[in-house]
């Protein structure tokens, strides 16, 4: 890739509290270590955090922030249906006028955002498509859009597996799987479990098991709050992020549960802490639907391996494949007495836990971003 540039496009709030930022972020710092000039494009948007994204992040300057004006019509009543789709529109116009006149026919093109992609396909031969969602309808479109695509990465095999019967026409050679990643010198930090209690303030005799995320449902964290009534009392479960109106809704169910602790967003490099401070992570994600069973690659299963704390799992195929019973406890997706189960067999044989944590942190190595990014370049020369 000498001599070639990188526009990573991404038309989400940045930065923001949303981990699709945050891969953005991330994704456009590991490709700028391989002696590529990166430009990330973002949109102008409202509820944006108001914080230099470089140090929110916590990630070195080594790469291009270039905000688009776009029509911001979040937040009005008026447009709530529509908001969004005015938003990509235009964001997807003004980015292609953009890389058209500072790009040259050899750069890439980069993202997860289908309108700018194809867009800028018409000019530009070298687009890469990184499928975050899965095509449920309009299949025919889809697939014509992956035919003007030059490479193609997918999150996990069960999403590879179902694109390529689904789109027999597309070549195999445009297809790279890569999940997901982290950086380890962000998670495995060399703090204690009491040190990082008590600089959170979380009690040092208590059972704590720690879910970091989001508060969607699909995340399976209603089945982990329930879970605590079959918990001793000497365990706290103790929830970390989600967005102002989701952490309200959960404080209105939870708040009074004295075995759960909700402390809403944090910072993400307040995140590993947090993590550090744990006896167990839990990853709870429901079967019930497809976003969280089969088209997801969670950041956060590789932060908590990067952690070196016992994980307990849910059993269902985008976790599966990564953890197994040789790293982790699995248990039952959506079942909360057999999440409690886990919880409790994790606290209860140090010796087997160790040899798990130790695979799990194995297997995590070769999920660095910087790695991730080295693979598809490596990839996209061949």
């Amino acid at each position: 890739m000498n001599n070639k540039n990188l526009f990573l496009i991404f038309h989400g709030r940045f930065p923001s509290e949303k981990a699709a930022s945050l891969f953005a972020a991330k994704s456009a710092w590991a490709f700028s270590l391989h002696n590529i000039s990166v430009t990330l494009v973002v949109p102008k948007r409202k509820g944006a955090i108001k914080e230099d994204p470089y140090d929110y992040y916590n990630i070195p300057r080594t790469f291009n922030i270039i905000y688009i004006n776009t029509i911001d019509l979040f937040g009005i009543n008026l447009f709530r249906n529509i908001s969004f789709t005015i938003s990509y529109l235009f964001f997807s116009i003004r980015t292609f006028f953009y890389v058209r006149k500072v790009s040259k026919n050899m750069d890439i093109m980069y993202s997860n955002e289908i309108l700018p992609l194809f867009l800028l396909s018409f000019i530009r031969k070298n687009c890469f498509y990184e499928m975050h969602d899965f095509p449920e309808s309009k299949l025919w479109i889809f697939g014509n859009f992956l035919k003007r695509m030059r490479w193609i990465l997918i999150h996990n095999n069960w999403k590879l597996n179902e694109t390529k019967k689904i789109f027999p026409m597309i070549p195999q050679e445009k297809y790279i799987c890569e999940l997901n990643a982290v950086e380890l010198d962000s998670f495995d930090i060399p703090i204690s479990k009491d040190f990082a209690r008590e600089n959170l303030g979380l009690p040092r005799d208590k059972k704590i098991a720690v879910y970091t995320g989001h508060l969607y449902a699909w995340k399976g964290v209603y089945t982990l709050a329930q879970s605590a009534d079959f918990l001793s009392d000497d365990f706290l479960l103790v929830f970390v992020g989600g967005t102002n109106e989701d952490v309200e809704k959960f404080r209105e169910i939870y708040g009074d549960n004295k075995k759960i602790r909700i402390i809403g967003h944090v910072h993400h490099s307040d995140i590993p802490i947090w993590q550090k401070a744990a006896d167990i992570l839990v990853l709870p994600n429901t079967l019930k639907e497809k976003i969280s069973a089969y088209y997801t690659s969670p950041m956060k299963l590789f932060e908590y391996m990067a952690s070196k704390r016992i994980i307990v799992a849910t059993d269902i195929p985008s976790i599966r494949e990564i953890l197994n019973e040789k790293n982790a406890i699995i248990v039952k997706p959506d079942d909360e007495r057999d999440l409690d189960l886990g919880i409790e067999k994790a606290m209860n044989n140090a010796d087997k836990n160790n040899v798990l944590i130790e695979e799990a942190f194995k297997n995590v190595l070769s999920h660095t971003w910087d790695k991730r990014a080295e693979r598809i370049i490596n990839f996209i020369n061949k």
